[in-house]
């Protein structure tokens, strides 16, 4: 199953043209073991140049990477979502990379991109593969959430080829609890469940706001505690912090993280099905963001719910 060049890919493009034909200050990157951060010091694209640790990476840059990695030790080691680097879609790719661009350029926060990416970047064998997401260089960790959002968007993309937003967004903003304060976000009651069809097309239509309507009360509804269990891992996360001090683990609650997980793996099954029951010939972007994939995104929600429920 092919996929053709997608959203993110396009809006990639769209930064490199709004930057193409001006002068480029030299890039400099940050690499800790298979993830690395590209970033400027001069011109549009520059990132905050304040350096407290003297360590000649500058802080705005270092604190990006320390959340990232949070992130992936959170969601892959602790709680057993999948790596994105081992999962067949992307297992070719030999880095996480991620770059800066001004917001009025980027025109958001960040964007992930669900094809794999080969940059040629300086050094690296020919052939070189990444999976890749952008983050604004008005984007601080210590105060903001955005690098760990990317990188649930990578293990989305790696598991499952269905970009319906209600899903993408709605779920991203779920996770942005793993190492945010508090255990889940706003929630609405759920009325019935499962939901009448009226109600689903409400869903539907939503992105980010579907966490608040679906998501988080599906979390609430199949996790009492919200406790992200104990491991040698989660002890590692509890003493990282920023380069000012604070901690990148809030807390030690996340209500709902195992259904989210098996929702996820769910849908990286479910997806095949999809592709041959729908007559899809590839993953094409129109294909991903389909209507038609929606009985197959309920179906899965639903059967994960159902399994959540029988454990209690």
């Amino acid at each position: 199953m092919e996929a053709e060049p997608l959203e993110g890919m396009k809006t990639f493009l769209a930064i490199i043209l709004a930057v193409a034909g001006s002068p480029v200050a030299a890039q400099q990157v940050h690499r800790v073991n298979d993830v690395r951060l590209f970033y400027h010091t001069e011109g549009q694209h520059a990132v905050d140049a304040a350096d407290a640790n003297a360590n000649d990476v500058p802080d705005q840059v270092e604190d990006v990477m320390t959340q990232v990695r949070a992130a992936r030790m959170m969601f892959v080691e602790v709680l057993g979502f999948p790596e994105p680097l081992k999962t067949e879609r992307f297992r070719e790719a030999r880095f996480i990379d991620i770059g800066f661009r001004h917001k009025d350029v980027l025109k958001m926060n960040g964007v992930a991109y669900d094809e794999l990416q080969r940059y040629n970047k300086p050094g690296d064998p020919p052939g070189t593969l990444s999976i890749a997401f952008t983050v604004a260089t008005s984007v601080k960790a210590p105060a903001n959430l955005t690098p760990a959002h990317e990188f649930f968007h990578l293990i989305q993309y790696s598991s499952t080829y269905f970009k319906n937003r209600w899903f993408l967004e709605g779920t991203a903003r779920w996770s942005e609890r793993a190492l945010g304060a508090g255990d889940l976000g706003p929630a609405r009651v759920l009325s019935s469940w499962p939901l009448p069809e009226a109600r689903k097309q409400e869903i539907i239509a939503m992105a980010y706001e579907a966490s608040e309507h679906l998501w988080n009360p599906l979390a609430a509804r199949a996790d009492k505690s919200g406790t992200i269990p104990d491991s040698p891992t989660l002890k590692q996360l509890q003493s990282m912090t920023y380069t000012d001090g604070t901690p990148v683990l809030k807390d030690l609650q996340l209500t709902g993280w195992a259904f989210m997980r098996d929702v996820v793996i769910e849908l990286g099954q479910i997806d095949d099905l999809a592709f041959r029951e729908l007559g899809y010939d590839r993953w094409s972007e129109e294909n991903q963001r389909s209507p038609k994939n929606e009985a197959y995104l309920w179906r899965s929600v639903e059967e994960v719910a159902r399994r959540h429920e029988e454990r209690k």
